[in-house]
């Protein structure tokens, strides 16, 4: 039996099991396309299934979950379910609308049937929404959240698209040939993003992309429980055979009906499908009264008509001429490395035969249509071979660019194989969770240093991928070891600038701020004042140059990359780079326009990626924090309320992105209400928990926030609970020379001494001082002799003698002398009054002097803002 065949049969299988058993019969004989053995094969399984549910409560139990009406009314997280969409043989997708609050908003949840999910494809499933959280754009249908009910059933609470499927919607608007290539264009866009973020969709047809009434397309079903292809808005699911299948034949790569590699060339093909029906009013194969195996060997073996010989009645010729042609079926050839090599590559071929350029698919065309001859007609072509010889020595140049070409492709598909490969391969492991995102990426890193079938160049150029990936995972450890480990010679011009700039960055989040600068130099120099690669170096100049403390060279620098040389996303960086530096600028004239700079980023990014995208919300939290910061609490809280309601429609109530909303809110409610601060922070750290588990920054950030809350509402158990918390994750999410970690520390070590425990406070201060002589940087933080004072103070307290009494004194005389930071002085006057209470008192200043001097500067007690 081919592979093909039981594809079919359990497909068939899994449709009858979701209807009532005296309806499968009629069903099954009214399906046309289908040989008796498959018949028999499938009324087989039926049979077998029916024994097997005699002995179990299983019956039951299906019913519960295929009838619509039991589900009516239910509540999932914030929504409330009231009507079914459609169900497919793995489960069902209904309407639902929210319930919890003043959000009027509506959204489809996918229920996928926990009982034909093994373990294996469980674990693929959550690992795969996991990805999918992060594909916020605005032709994909967002992820609003994830879970599983209390019986096991995940699933998956997506934006409601009212609006109909791709083939219905063009030919009801009759569509001229410009606007369906237009919209053809965001559909790719689409596909091309989630490429970039390292998911396939597997399952391109008119009925995956819903266009909404303002014409905007959004594709559908991202990986998300392959199985389950109902659609979602306001189209009804097909009931056809074809309609609930893990692929859908008429719309699948030759590669997928062979179980072959699945890479990014098969969501190539799917396009080709998608353009040519929209082109021709059909697709290029159809099943029809055909069986299965004749649809079968057309998709692999025999060539699609061009679509301008198939233009029908529902879609009038469009004058499509042979370039247009050679588009779609460059996109529907048999072999992936005979495609584009991306999507982008299919994009700029569109846009060329708009703008009346030549297309890059009718080059090399007749060496093609050669080779698939030869592939058909070999003997005969074996025959006539000595009389092209001499004709053939001049095309061997053409010959050798299409290699070229092909070559370029194949790695391509080789690297996008690798990473498909990891994903796929992924296991439940031994803690239950989800994967992070990380963790997904490493296994990708070590397959590809392990992978025999990667060139080492391929290697090379997956690494180089994988440690930026790190970078924006905020691992910079990890990133660096990856570009240390990399060959750069295997790597062109614009590649080794790029692993270049990686490096170079990883380095400023390693705060290796001297290498980092050095590889800045090397290369603004060897690229030249006309590079088009030049800016991006000078942004990380200025950026570096601002994590330095550097602040107001940092705002001249940001101010002198020229803007129009810069790309959308580069103009954007260069804004919220330089609104954040203006802020923190001494000058209370620069610090006024911080405001305005980030709010232009923030229109910038409304209109390039749409209100609520998370750049756009990025950039509101920092300019809700700006203000906060500026002391205009008023529009603070009024921009935090409205991140945190976009963060909350967007995403969902357990997204890390919404925890990270709410979180901000607690900041401005502390302000007036202690108590509505810790409620907010309890429930931002409940999620961060819940999604990334016990250690990570998130949580040690929440952790500290509310043992300061606790501490200002007088609950000093709760307080210290929180705090050690803090304190004990912090060094294993962040590096030792991080401020973080000395800050918690001294933080934590202050609340200690207020609770009289001067040894324990002692203990923990002196870690942190371990890490400021390891990063002397540290010491520049304007609390640093915060620290001195309370080491001081535990030698003291351990061993009362006139030299610790002195030295305790001076310290505390040095710190009044020398912190003009409003903060750090009225907490130390804090901590006098409760070392007074000991009976010493700081030392007189020329008493403080003497001393200093007699020290000769052993110990560097030099203060300044912290970055």
């Amino acid at each position: 039996m081919s592979s093909s065949s039981i594809h079919v049969i359990k497909q068939l299988f899994d449709q009858l099991t979701a209807l009532p058993a005296d309806q499968r019969e009629s069903w099954l004989a009214a399906q046309t396309g289908i040989d008796d053995a498959t018949l028999r094969h499938v009324r087989a399984l039926l049979a077998a299934d029916d024994q097997v549910a005699d002995f179990t409560a299983w019956p039951v139990l299906r019913r519960a979950i295929t009838d619509p009406a039991a589900w009516l009314g239910r509540r999932i997280g914030a929504y409330e379910i009231v009507r079914e969409l459609g169900r497919g043989g793995m489960g069902s997708v209904f309407l639902a609308q929210r319930v919890d609050g003043g959000v009027d908003q509506q959204a489809a949840i996918k229920i996928v049937r926990p009982d034909l999910l093994d373990a294996s494809t469980l674990a693929r499933f959550r690992l795969e929404r996991q990805v999918l959280a992060v594909l916020q754009h605005p032709n994909i249908a967002g992820m609003l959240d994830l879970g599983e009910l209390d019986d096991g059933s995940p699933y998956a609470i997506m934006e409601f698209v009212d609006g109909a499927p791709l083939d219905v919607y063009v030919r009801e608007h009759k569509l001229d040939l410009r606007q369906r290539l237009q919209l053809f264009l965001h559909i790719g866009d689409a596909v091309a993003y989630a490429h970039t973020n390292m998911v396939v969709h597997r399952d391109l047809k008119p009925g995956n992309v819903l266009v909404d009434r303002s014409g905007r397309p959004r594709l559908l079903d991202f990986g998300i429980a392959k199985p389950l292809q109902a659609r979602i808005g306001s189209i009804d699911v097909e009931e056809t055979g074809a309609a609930q299948r893990f692929f859908s034949p008429a719309h699948a790569a030759p590669e997928q009906l062979r179980d072959g590699r699945i890479g990014a060339a098969c969501d190539i093909y799917g396009l080709g499908v998608l353009l040519y029906q929209m082109l021709a009013g059909v697709p290029p194969f159809q099943l029809g009264e055909r069986h299965f195996s004749e649809l079968e060997h057309d998709i692999l073996q025999v060539d699609p008509p061009a679509p301008s010989r198939r233009a029908t009645s529902t879609a009038p010729r469009l004058r499509i001429d042979r370039d247009l042609d050679a588009i779609v079926l460059r996109c529907l050839r048999k072999q992936p490395v005979d495609r584009y090599a991306s999507v982008g590559h299919l994009a700029d071929d569109v846009r060329n035969y708009l703008a009346g350029r030549p297309v890059q698919a009718r080059r090399g065309s007749a060496l093609y249509r050669a080779s698939r001859f030869v592939a058909r007609h070999q003997v005969a072509v074996g025959a006539t071979v000595a009389i092209v010889a001499i004709a053939g020595i001049g095309a061997a140049l053409l010959w050798r660019q299409q290699l070229a070409i092909a070559e370029q492709r194949a790695r391509a598909e080789e690297m996008t194989n690798l990473i498909t490969d990891a994903v796929g391969t992924l296991e439940p492991n031994t803690s239950k969770k989800d994967l992070t995102a990380r963790e997904v990426f490493e296994r990708v890193a070590a397959q590809a240093k392990a992978s025999p079938n990667l060139t080492a160049e391929s290697r090379a150029r997956v690494l180089a991928a994988i440690a930026t990936i790190n970078l924006d995972l905020g691992l910079p450890q990890q990133a660096e070891t990856l570009l240390n480990q990399l060959d750069v010679g295997l790597l062109e011009g614009v590649q080794r600038n790029s692993v270049a700039l990686a490096k170079a960055r990883s380095l400023q989040a390693l705060e290796r701020y001297d290498e980092a600068k050095i590889l800045v130099e090397n290369n603004r120099t060897t690229l030249g004042h006309d590079s088009d690669l030049l800016p991006a170096w000078l942004l990380l100049d200025a950026e570096i140059d601002f994590s330095r403390g550097e602040v107001d060279q940092a705002v001249r620098k940001f101010k002198a990359v020229d803007a129009t040389r810069l790309s959308d996303a580069q103009q954007e960086q260069r804004g919220s780079g330089l609104g954040v530096a203006l802020q923190a600028s001494k000058d209370e004239a620069l610090r006024a326009t911080a405001t305005a700079e980030l709010s232009k980023v923030l229109e910038s990014q409304k209109r390039r990626l749409g209100t609520d995208s998370p750049a756009a919300l990025a950039t509101l939290q920092r300019l809700a924090y700006v203000y906060y910061r500026a002391g205009k609490m008023d529009e603070a809280e009024e921009l935090g309320k409205s991140q945190m309601a976009a963060a909350e429609a967007t995403f969902g109530r357990n997204s890390i992105r919404y925890a990270n909303a709410i979180s901000l809110a607690a900041l401005f409610q502390r302000s007036h209400n202690v108590a509505a601060a810790v409620d907010l922070e309890l429930q931002a750290l409940a999620i961060f928990k819940a999604q990334l588990g016990d250690v990570n920054t998130h949580a040690a950030k929440g952790n500290f926030n509310l043992g300061m809350l606790y501490q200002e509402l007088g609950k000093l158990d709760e307080a210290e609970h929180h705090y050690h918390l803090a304190v004990d994750t912090a060094p294993q999410v962040w590096l030792p020379s991080d401020l973080n970690v000395f800050y918690f520390r001294l933080v934590y070590a202050r609340f200690l001494v207020d609770r009289d425990q001067i040894t324990e406070a002692r203990d923990m201060i002196r870690h942190a001082l371990a890490d400021a002589e390891a990063y002397p940087s540290l010491k520049d933080y304007d609390a640093y002799p915060l620290a001195l004072v309370i080491d001081k103070l535990g030698d003291f307290h351990e061993k009362p003698s006139a030299a610790n009494r002195a030295a305790l004194a001076q310290s505390m005389r040095h710190i009044l002398d020398n912190v003009a930071s409003r903060s750090t002085r009225s907490n130390m006057e804090l901590l006098i009054a409760k070392i007074s209470t000991l009976g010493v008192e700081p030392a007189p200043a020329e008493a403080n002097k003497a001393a200093e001097e007699s020290e000769s500067g052993k110990t560097s007690t030099s203060v300044g803002k912290p970055r």
